[in-house]
């Protein structure tokens, strides 16, 4: 089961799990990476992505920035 989050490459572009459906088959919805939703894809046609261990973007190539916790005020 992948869980959401996980980069897969689905025929052959790079997309990321957004959604589990319910149902008798394990399906999933994925956003790739020029913003296109694939509804119901199936977990046969999903690879998950390996060797992006650590702090990564969810499409880019470079480590993700770490985010401030609460409300940033100027001065």
């Amino acid at each position: 089961m992948l869980r959401l989050g996980t980069k897969v490459r689905h025929q052959g572009r790079e997309a990321m799990v957004i959604a589990r459906t319910l149902g008798g088959s394990q399906s999933y919805d994925l956003r790739l990476i020029d913003g296109t939703i694939v509804k119901y894809a199936s977990a046969e046609d999903c690879e998950v992505v390996t060797g992006d261990a650590g702090r990564r973007s969810a499409f880019g190539t470079g480590t993700a920035a770490p985010r401030a916790s609460g409300l940033q005020f100027p001065g």
